[in-house]
């Protein structure tokens, strides 16, 4: 097992990509926090992982507020012995043109992407930084590489990421904490199937592969960049795109 002893924290860990990769952890040997907004949504992951014989804990928590996400990183700590590994996988996508789009779904959507991973980076990176070693995983995606019509706020907040991802890597890379990020492209997840991000008759056009990811392939790559196979790798953006950045 890659992961045996280790504990992991995987926010938006109530479906999809989250869900994949908190499965796949807890059968590598992890103890898994599974974070969610939704409280039902981590404990049905934290039940597939139970029935798989794997250990995982439900920790509701809202990761654009500071003090939750203070407290949820307290309490994993407090609860599974610290924290090795962070995969920051939360996120929403709303709005649309600029003109168009409120303040409040900017803030909501830039407090989500971004300030939520800025903010469990940072308790979580104390703790790693005392014990001098740490993995985190921020997930970003194509979208902050290219941008796409009518997605102001999601493409500033998954650009923001990958610089941060940078940044972090710098700063704490001295201090044996591997910092970075997967950029998934079309992946099958509740997020595409809600806001149709990606047509049928488009995948072929947009994907040279021919087909959408699955959350499985991004937890697969998570799980590449947290063990020691990837020890001498930080500071990455990693797409997961099929292919789909090569169209420029």
């Amino acid at each position: 097992m890659k992961l045996k002893g280790k504990v992991a924290l995987v926010t938006g860990a109530g479906s999809g990509m989250g869900r994949a990769t908190a499965i796949l952890f807890a059968k590598e040997g992890a103890k898994v926090a599974v974070n969610d907004i939704n409280l039902s949504s981590a404990k049905k992951t934290v039940a597939k992982i139970r029935k798989l014989g794997g250990t995982a804990i439900p920790m509701q928590a809202d990761i654009s507020d500071a003090k939750e996400v203070d407290a949820l990183i307290d309490r994993v700590i407090r609860e599974l012995g610290g924290i090795d590994i962070l995969v920051n996988n939360a996120g929403i996508s709303e709005g649309g043109a600029v003109l168009e789009t409120p303040v409040e779904i900017w803030d909501r959507v830039i407090g989500t992407d971004l300030r939520g991973a800025f903010l469990c980076c940072r308790k979580a990176g104390r703790w790693m930084v005392d014990h001098r070693a740490g993995k985190i995983v921020n997930i970003s995606s194509i979208a902050g590489v290219r941008c796409h019509p009518n997605m102001s706020a999601y493409a500033t907040a998954k650009a923001g990421i990958i610089q941060l991802t940078r940044a972090l890597a710098l700063e704490w890379g001295p201090q044996n904490i591997n910092v970075n990020c997967i950029i998934p492209g079309g992946t099958d997840t509740p997020m595409i199937k809600t806001h149709g991000l990606v047509l049928d008759k488009e995948i072929g056009e947009m994907i040279p592969l021919g087909h959408l990811g699955q959350p499985e392939d991004v937890a697969n790559a998570a799980l590449f960049l947290v063990s020691e196979e990837a020890r001498q790798i930080t500071g990455v953006g990693l797409p997961v795109d099929g292919g789909e950045l090569t169209r420029g």
